[in-house]
């Protein structure tokens, strides 16, 4: 569980970092829904920034650094006789 913690963490803070630099694509989670999905040839879309971009590379960057925080984070089970 730690290691799942500390690489999502990781890829949250290098998201966070490519958001800020500005190379991510504009609408990075249509390209990735692309990926799978794919386009009709001939199709184009209106690129439009969204009201909640704003806060995206924050959100992720402090998600990050709890996943981080998490995965250093000592967890003891109780050892009680029950």
């Amino acid at each position: 569980m730690k290691r799942f913690s500390f690489g999502l963490g990781v890829l949250c803070i290098i998201y966070a970092c490519l958001y800020f630099l500005g190379l991510l694509p504009v609408g990075f989670w249509q390209s990735i829904i692309d990926l799978v999905m794919g386009r009709e040839p001939g199709e184009y879309y209106k690129v439009v920034p969204a009201e909640s971009s704003d806060y995206q590379g924050v959100v992720a960057l402090a998600l990050g650094v709890v996943f981080i925080a998490l995965s250093r984070w000592k967890i003891q089970r109780c050892k009680s006789d029950v």
